[in-house]
Formats: C-alpha cells, sequence, structure tokens
C-alpha cells in the first residue's frame, strides 16, 4: 500500500499530492532538513538575538563603536529570501536609537545583486510601512556608478564598487541568513555587499571566482575552502568603517529560526555554515547508490522560477548521469519575474524542440565567451549547462505551463501531475530509483568527488 503522506509537497500555503499512478512503482527515499529545536515564538526569538548582540563573536559590542552623529547602514535580504526582518530590524533599529544615533543617519539597504530591484511596497511587506517611512529605504540600481563608490582593486584583482550609503557608513549592520549557496558555498554574511549592494562590474568580477572544473562542486562548500567567498572578504577588507553581522540559520518559514548570531562577518559564517551543513545536507558516500530520478520541491524559495531551477542544481549530485532531475515548482504570479528574464525565455520557449537542441549546443560556446570577456553572466550560463548537459530536467508547475507551454529549451513542463508522470515514465521507465527533496530550498546534495577538510575542527563531520 503507497504511502501517500511521502509524496506531499508544500506548495504556497498549501500542499500538492504527487502519488504516482500505479503504472509507476517508484522505489523512494525522502529526506527532510532537520527542523528540531527552534526557536518558540517572537519572545524566545527576542531573547536570543538581544544575547547575540550583546556578546557579538570576536568584536565589540555596536553600541560602543557609533553614537550621535555616526552614520549607520542597515543592509538586509531582498525579498528573495525569508529571513526573520520583520522581527529582526526594529530591535536593532530600537538599539540604535538608545546609542543616539538619529533615524535620518540611518539608512536601510536591500541587498539585491543582480536581481531585480526592491519596490517600495515590497519594502514594506518585509518591513512594515511605518519603518520604510520613518528611514531611508534604498534599493541599488545596478548599473547607475555614480551611486558607488570606488574603493580600489582587492588582491584577486576585483574592482570594489559599493553602493555609496554602505561605503560610507561608520557602521554595516548585515542582516541575513546562511543558506546553501550553488557558487559561494553558503550564502549570508558579506554576501550582503558582494554582490549585494555591488555595481555590475564588481559583482560580475566576485562571480568569475571559482568556475574553474564543475561549479556545482562548490555548493556547500567550506568558508575557508570556497574560492569566492574567500574572493569576498578579501574584497571587504577595502571596505573602511566597521561591520557586523547579524545571521541566522533559518527553516521552512521566516519564523522558524534555529540560531541567530552577532559578530565577525568570517567568523560567524564560518560556525552558522558548519550548522546549516548539519541540518540541511543530504549525506551520502561513495557505496551510496545515485537516483534514477530526483523530485525536488521549490519550497520555501517564495515563487521565483529563477531560484526554483537552483533547488535542481543543488541536488544534482544525487541524481545518477541520464537520470531525471524534476522540480515541484510553485509560482507566484508577482514574483514571475523578479530575477527570471521572462522575454528572452518566452523566445527560447517559443523555439521548440530546435530551440532545445540549440541549447544544449550553445551554453558551451556561450560560457566560453562570457570568460573570455569577463561577462558577469558566466555563472548563469555555467549552472544553466551542468543542469542540462547530462540529466533531464522535467518541472512540474501549472503557471508557468501557462506562460511557456510545454517546453522551455531543454526543460519540460507539466501542468498536472499526470502529464508530470508520463513524462517521468517516459525518461526513466515505470520502476525507477527516486530521492524525494520537500524543500529544497534549504537542503542539498554536495558532491561526492569534494572532500571537506575545514568543518571537522568544529565538532561536525
Amino acid at each position: 500500500m503507497r504511502n501517500h503522506s511521502d509524496w506531499q509537497f508544500a506548495w504556497g500555503d498549501s500542499t500538492v499530492d504527487l502519488t504516482p499512478p500505479e503504472f509507476v512503482q517508484a522505489q523512494t527515499t525522502r529526506f527532510e532538513p532537520d527542523t528540531a529545536n527552534a526557536f518558540l515564538g517572537y519572545a524566545d526569538y527576542r531573547k536570543h538575538l538581544e544575547e547575540a548582540i550583546g556578546f557579538p563573536l570576536n568584536q565589540p559590542r555596536f553600541e560602543t563603536r557609533i553614537g550621535p552623529g555616526s552614520k549607520v547602514a542597515v543592509v538586509v535580504d531582498d525579498p528573495s529570501r525569508w529571513s526573520p526582518l520583520g522581527w529582526c530590524v526594529p530591535i536593532i533599529l530600537e538599539k540604535l536609537a538608545s546609542t543616539g544615533v538619529e533615524s535620518a543617519d540611518i539608512s536601510i539597504v536591500f541587498g539585491v545583486g543582480r536581481h531585480a530591484s526592491v519596490s517600495r511596497a515590497d519594502m514594506a511587506r518585509k518591513l512594515g510601512t511605518e519603518t520604510i517611512n520613518k528611514y531611508n529605504c534604498f534599493s541599488p540600481p545596478l548599473d547607475d556608478l555614480s551611486q558607488y563608490e570606488d574603493l580600489g582593486i582587492s588582491a584577486d584583482g576585483v574592482p570594489v564598487r559599493v553602493f555609496k550609503p554602505v561605503a560610507k557608513a561608520d557602521l554595516r549592520i548585515l542582516i541575513g541568513s546562511v543558506l546553501p549557496h550553488l557558487q559561494a558555498g553558503f550564502g549570508g554574511g558579506w554576501k550582503l555587499v558582494f554582490p549585494g549592494c555591488s555595481h555590475r562590474t564588481t559583482l560580475g568580477a566576485i562571480h568569475q571566482q571559482g568556475l574553474d572544473g564543475q561549479a556545482a562542486r562548490l555548493l556547500g562548500c567550506s568558508p575557508i575552502d570556497n574560492p569566492m567567498r574567500q574572493a569576498i572578504s578579501r574584497a571587504a577588507k577595502l571596505l573602511p568603517g566597521s561591520t557586523i553581522s547579524v545571521s541566522h540559520v533559518i527553516g521552512r518559514n521566516s519564523h522558524e529560526i534555529f540560531e541567530v548570531m552577532a559578530g565577525e562577518p568570517d567568523d560567524l559564517e564560518m560556525r552558522l555554515a558548519t550548522i546549516a551543513k548539519q541540518r540541511f545536507e543530504f549525506k551520502s558516500d561513495k557505496q551510496t547508490k545515485l537516483a534514477d530520478l530526483i523530485i525536488v520541491g521549490n519550497a520555501p524559495w517564495p515563487g521565483d522560477p529563477m531560484h526554483s531551477f537552483k533547488v535542481l542544481l543543488n541536488h544534482r549530485a544525487a541524481c545518477k548521469k541520464g537520470g531525471v532531475l524534476a522540480g515541484v515548482f510553485w509560482t507566484d504570479p508577482a514574483e514571475i519575474g523578479r530575477s527570471f528574464p521572462l522575454g528572452p525565455a518566452k523566445w527560447i520557449a517559443r523555439s521548440g524542440r530546435a530551440g532545445a537542441i540549440a541549447t544544449r549546443i550553445g551554453l558551451p560556446l556561450a560560457e566560453k565567451i562570457a570568460a573570455m570577456t569577463g561577462s558577469s553572466k558566466r555563472f548563469m550560463m555555467r549552472w544553466a549547462r551542468e543542469l542540462v548537459v547530462d540529466r533531464k530536467v522535467i518541472v512540474y508547475s501549472p503557471q508557468m505551463k501557462e506562460l511557456f507551454g510545454r517546453r522551455l529549451g531543454s526543460v519540460s513542463i507539466a501542468g498536472n501531475p499526470d502529464e508530470f508522470w508520463s513524462m517521468i515514465a517516459n525518461a526513466t521507465g515505470h520502476a525507477p530509483n527516486a530521492t524525494l527533496f520537500p524543500y529544497g530550498g534549504l537542503t542539498y546534495a554536495a558532491s561526492k568527488e569534494r572532500v571537506e577538510n575545514h568543518f571537522g575542527f568544529l565538532g561536525q563531520s
């Protein structure tokens, strides 16, 4: 008898049942993140946050570094993440007010990087109308060089150009979360500035780091070993003033919080990446059989198709070559254009099977050209190529099916569960060995070829 609960995937505020039809006899493993011992509501969170900022890691308290007349930049995640900004930011602002810093001297900056700009309405949804009306709130313009401070060239040859309210602050407070990241190993910390508040030339140079070899091997990599993370840390040395990170390990929503810490950004990143690895990594060894099929939900990413495709790469290492990467992509209509280029995507969709063949052939060439020209798009082309080069990709998304049709380049799109399973059966046969990742925005499968050397000293395997 089939266990239907194994096939429940988060779907916005609800769930979707993707139990296979009788003609598909899938052998399944279901992997979920470790969500034990989350904080118990706002009061518990506030107690932990106040303790964290009262005893920051390897730094003095920020209240000792600022006072009346000080300029402060509070840098926060953009709407593609679900950090508890609505809880955290007001507490931080209270602490700043207690030091005598005026509201006019505080800037709140959304670290957008190459994502779409954050509207006033989106800012209000994240922080509240009262906060955005009281403080100077910014979404850095990606290409307006006049809005950036040129701080020189880093040791890696990266031009360090940072949004002026962030670069000129006496104190920067970085508020975000440590989540698996395809190239930086884990997000959070300095990534809110590099590339979050950086000019396109800076973020392009940062993303060039570590792209020799297989980019997916950088996923879940220790910050000490990760070339992009190390390049970010060296770029940060050119910033004047001081910086404190207030960072979280979060779960399936903004109020499922496992850890909050404050302190020196690099040291904090190492501590929290270790915790995230323990909770979110799909642990396998060289004897573990790779699956014919992996099915990955995009929860809890907030319905943005670009991030949804990233969750497939985050779990690609669990799927054998020639297998199927299948995504369960809830898509919020309000988010579909945030980081997904709709115009080119629709053109690719209209090109049909010919476009799929052209995509497979053209991506390696496009990546080589991007590498030669130093284009900031090289990383995006690299992970797009790695996604489709030796595995089939199938997506269940009624919204994307309506927008793009049955095919988007090499990606097949299903609009209902029956169509989804028909595509899978045609690609894998009727008895696939499957691994299910219902919360693919949190979990990841690290490459078996990568050996960790530095997480162990903190007592984690």
